[in-house]
């Protein structure tokens, strides 16, 4: 039997048991966690909670139903550490850390912008932006999306190198001979909306870290404002100073 400490709801008591046996490898990957009845037993509560516990596991991505079998342990990457410094650029940070990486353009218009778009900026509504939507792989899984809103008097007519698309920063530099600096970065967390977890391939249960950034041309004029919105469960970030 489980000594039944705290007053959380039972069912989240048992969820965090499961997770932490996973972790400890007390329960492997691949291998099945305790059935309904034996939690049951364990836990002296009834097949609600129980159930309750495994819905929230398997939402948390921990483990995966095979039918007329039970629940198995997935497997999971470790988080990604993901250096917030004055030059960050997500291609370097990857290959630091030796993985596969990848960038994808969803979209991009070119518009006037937004309100938080002016005011991080420092332009009129009559300035011209380039808004790009994009999403970034690790070892072929999503792992963020990013809405970007470029000052378009500096890199006029960007958008000619966008079917080739591999990397934003690596455009910036070959072709427009700079690269952004951060100025500041305000972290957030929140629970997905819908386009996160239809992009990123997410339950609604798992959390989102939002990033706003304001990146500076080397001259010092804001020239980038960028919203990313990062699976809370794949990555982590280290701020330096």
């Amino acid at each position: 039997m489980i000594n039944r400490l705290g007053d959380s709801p039972q069912h989240l008591k048992i969820a965090e048991y499961l997770i932490q046996q996973i972790q400890a490898e007390g329960i492997k990957v691949n291998e099945r966690i305790p059935s309904e009845n034996e939690l049951c037993r364990q836990f002296e509560t009834n097949r609600q909670v129980v159930r309750q516990a495994i819905t929230r596991i398997t939402n948390l991505g921990w483990v995966s139903p095979v039918q007329g079998k039970g629940y198995f342990v997935n497997s999971i990457p470790k988080p990604i550490q993901y250096a917030i410094t004055e030059q960050t650029r997500f291609s370097d940070n990857m290959e630091k850390v030796g993985v596969d990486y990848k960038s994808k353009l969803l979209s991009w218009t070119k518009e006037y912008p937004s309100e938080n778009e002016k005011e991080n900026l420092g332009i009129s509504y009559q300035d011209f932006i380039y808004r790009l939507e994009i999403l970034r792989y690790v070892d072929d899984l999503p792992i963020s999306i990013t809405t970007t809103a470029l000052l378009e008097k500096e890199v006029p007519g960007i958008e000619k190198y966008f079917d080739r698309f591999t990397s934003l920063y690596q455009i910036l530099l070959e072709n427009y001979h700079f690269r952004p600096n951060r100025s500041r970065s305000i972290f957030q967390a929140s629970l997905p909306c819908l386009s996160d977890i239809e992009h990123l391939d997410i339950p609604e249960s798992v959390p989102i870290i939002q990033i706003e950034s304001l990146m500076n041309h080397p001259n010092g004029t804001p020239i980038e404002f960028s919203v990313a919105r990062i699976r809370g469960d794949r990555q982590k970030c280290l701020v330096i100073f």
